[in-house]
């Protein structure tokens, strides 16, 4: 990304989904992009509870979760 805001448009920008990365999220998407997307963009999904990348043959790899899982009963 040379500049940023070189396309940017006018006025505030509406925020359309948010997500937290962690180092170890952005480490297997790297390797989701180098063992599938080949030089290909590959599409993040993100769910309640976990964050996907979907490559362009329609596989669904999981890259971490988003939130804590809810306790188990004991």
């Amino acid at each position: 990304m040379k500049e940023p805001t070189a396309h940017a448009r006018p006025g505030p920008l509406a925020v359309q989904a948010r997500a937290e990365f962690t180092l170890d999220m952005l480490r297997n998407l790297v390797v989701v992009f180098e063992a599938a997307a080949e030089d290909r963009s590959v599409l993040v999904e993100m769910g309640d509870r976990g964050v996907w990348a979907v490559t362009h043959d329609g596989h669904r790899l999981f890259i971490g979760q988003t939130a804590a899982p809810p306790p188990r009963d004991a």
